[in-house]
C-alpha cells in the first residue's frame, strides 16, 4: 500500500539487510539496532555485526546520495514526520 503515498522506487542497499545493523547514539551512550532503512540514512557511527559500517549515506526513503558534512551527526538524513490527529482526538 506504500505506493499511496508515492513511494514507488525501490530502495538500494549497500550491506546485507538481514545482518544485526545497529547505530551510536552518543546521548544515551550506547548501540541500538535499527532497520536497513533507517540505517542507510543514519549520519553517525553505524556498525553491522560489531563490525563499523563506512559507507554510503542516502536521504531517508530515496536513493538520493547525499554528503554527511552537510548534515548534522547522528541523525537520520531528513527523516521528517509529521504527527496528525484524527477527528475528535484530544491529546491532553
Amino acid at each position: 500500500m506504500s505506493e499511496k503515498t508515492g513511494d514507488v522506487i525501490k530502495l538500494e542497499y549497500d550491506f546485507d539487510t538481514s545482518k544485526n545493523l545497529e547505530v551510536y547514539m552518543p546521548n544515551l551512550k550506547n548501540w541500538y539496532r535499527v532497520t536497513s532503512r533507517e540505517f542507510r540514512s543514519f549520519n553517525g557511527k553505524r556498525r553491522i555485526n560489531e563490525q563499523e559500517f563506512i559507507g554510503n549515506l542516502y536521504k531517508y526513503g530515496t536513493n538520493k546520495l547525499v554528503n554527511s558534512k552537510d548534515y548534522e551527526s547522528d541523525t537520520p538524513v531528513e527523516m521528517s514526520w509529521k504527527s496528525v490527529r484524527r477527528p475528535g482526538e484530544n491529546w491532553d
